[in-house]
């Protein structure tokens, strides 16, 4: 998603949406090309979809009560149920696009926007 705004020079810009992310490495699975992440569905999300997020994450080996929202196995699973994509290729991610999904939605529970 972009939004206009007029910087302060007066002209009309572009910006892009802090929650969809381009990837640096392209993912390949199943014959699908993955090049970017919208994350935007998260501002839309209920409590209880967070509930069924929470509940695949423990089915996933997620631990802890505290500070899941944290932790990259998190991210990966609020990423597929946000985007629709198998937690399987959310996981293809390379490390670099990994560790930016997961600041993206530590950001999006614990910042401001």
């Amino acid at each position: 998603m972009q939004t206009k705004t007029i910087n302060d020079e007066g002209k009309m810009e572009e910006k892009k949406d802090w929650l969809i992310l381009d990837l640096k490495t392209p993912v390949e699975y199943q014959g699908m090309k993955i090049t970017q992440i919208d994350m935007t569905g998260l501002r839309d999300m209920t409590g209880r979809e967070l509930n069924v997020i929470y509940d695949l994450y423990a089915s996933q080996g997620g631990s802890g009560f505290a500070l899941q929202e944290s932790t990259l196995l998190f991210a990966q699973v609020v990423a597929s149920r946000v985007c629709g994509y198998p937690l399987e290729a959310i996981m293809e991610l390379k490390a670099k696009d990994s560790v930016y999904l997961k600041n993206r939605v530590y950001r999006f529970f614990f910042l401001s926007e």
